[in-house]
Order: structure tokens, then sequence, then C-alpha cells
């Protein structure tokens, strides 16, 4: 049983066209629902579906997490989620260059010192859109549902029927 979902922000969430989040420009604007732009004109889009599933995961009582290859300071990808108002939903987001494998890991741990909650990695789901993150989670993680975005699934929205 998933207890956990663990996603990547860029081109899994939201398409960032080709950028990471950390090269947004301020101010950030919210231009509409799902779309947000930077000073210099670049956006950021929100996936079709992905406050529905959101919600539908925290509905069904899964927990949220996200890991994201950015820069921790300043963090684009909180400001991102703040200004999309999705930010509610993640426990213990993980946003720095370290590696992923070890960012599960960490948000794993941080579950258990601080609410009490024992995952195991059998009962995570993490989704990504780079094979090298898949691999780096499952080799930090044994047992980790991990889904690679673009071969195992089209769209994230895609993921409830692993659940």
């Amino acid at each position: 049983m998933i207890r956990l979902v663990i996603f990547d922000a860029d081109e899994t969430l939201w398409a960032s066209h080709g950028y990471w989040a950390s090269l947004l420009v301020p101010p950030l604007k919210r231009v509409n629902e799902d779309e947000i732009r930077d000073s210099e004109g670049k956006s950021i889009t929100l996936f079709e579906g992905v406050r529905q599933l959101l919600k539908t995961l925290k509905d069904r009582g899964i927990l949220i997490s996200l890991v994201s290859l950015n820069d921790r300071e300043p963090n684009r990808v909180a400001e991102c989620l703040e200004l999309f108002e999705l930010n509610h939903y993640f426990v213990y987001p993980q946003v720095n260059w370290d590696d992923k494998g070890q960012n599960i890991k960490k948000v794993l741990d941080l579950l258990r010192k601080n609410k009490g909650t024992i995952i195991n990695c059998n009962e995570v789901l993490f989704v990504d859109d780079h094979l090298s993150n898949i691999n780096k989670a499952t080799a930090a993680c044994p047992g980790i549902n991990a889904i690679h975005l673009g071969s195992n699934i089209s769209k994230v929205t895609e993921i409830i029927k692993f659940l």
C-alpha cells in the first residue's frame, strides 16, 4: 500500500520549458491559476490535472512530498508552490542539488523523527522525469515504487493507477 508519494518538480509537476525553476528571475507573478511568469518572461506552467491529483492523494490520506534538483536558496520551487497555492500539500520538501535517493531517505527520516510516522521504502511512490534519478532512488531505498514519467507514464496524473 502506498502511503507517501514523492514528486520531482520541473517537468513532472509543471512544464519549466527547458530550464530549472532556479533560473527564474524575480519578481515572479502568477498570470493565472496554472502559470507563473518571471521578470524576463520565462514561465512555469502547471500540468493539467495536478491540482486534482494532489487533492485526491490528500483525500485518500496519502502523504505528499517533493525532491527537486534546484538551488536551495533562493528557493524558487517553494516560491512557485506558494504562488500556485499548492505548498500546503507537501511535507518536508527537499530542494537542493543532493542525490535524490538521499533526499528521499531524508524525507522518510524527517517523518519518523518529527511526526512519529514510519514509512518503509515499499510504501513510497517516487515520480521523476529522469531515469538517473529513478536509479538513484531505487539504489538508496530498495523496494521503492519508482515511476519514470516518459516511459512508465506519459502524464503525471496517470500515477493513480499505481495506488
